[in-house]
């Protein structure tokens, strides 16, 4: 998995999914910080990333451009990073089917209790 991390998840997070992850970056790590999702979208295209955010508007995007790159929206986490990690990490087996080899679907949410 190559995970392009929106700028409304934490930076904090890569490190609880690197151990997981071919690749995790986190927007600020590629100036990408306060640029408009597309410009977030076409990076993660141009560079085999898919996108892990909280932001919906991305499901736009999916529809009206396809995919690659898939996107994995997660509601309610507005929960330390610590809890997204651990919400994550046990839903990695469906994160990688999805992320897999999988080409039905471009977005896939998630949404903690």
């Amino acid at each position: 998995m190559r995970l392009l991390l929106d700028e409304n998840i934490s930076w904090r997070l890569a490190a609880y999914l690197r151990p997981h992850c071919a690749m995790v970056l986190h927007v600020r790590d590629i100036q990408l910080d306060s640029s408009p999702d597309t410009t977030i979208w076409r990076y993660a295209r141009q560079y085999g990333y898919d996108v892990l955010t909280k932001d919906e508007d991305f499901l736009r995007l999916v529809l009206a451009d396809g995919f690659p790159p898939r996107v994995v929206a997660v509601q309610n986490a507005q929960v330390p990073v610590r809890d997204l990690a651990g919400f994550l990490l046990a839903r990695l087996p469906q994160i990688e089917t999805f992320l897999g080899e999988q080409t039905e679907f471009g977005f896939l949410q998630l949404r903690l209790p």
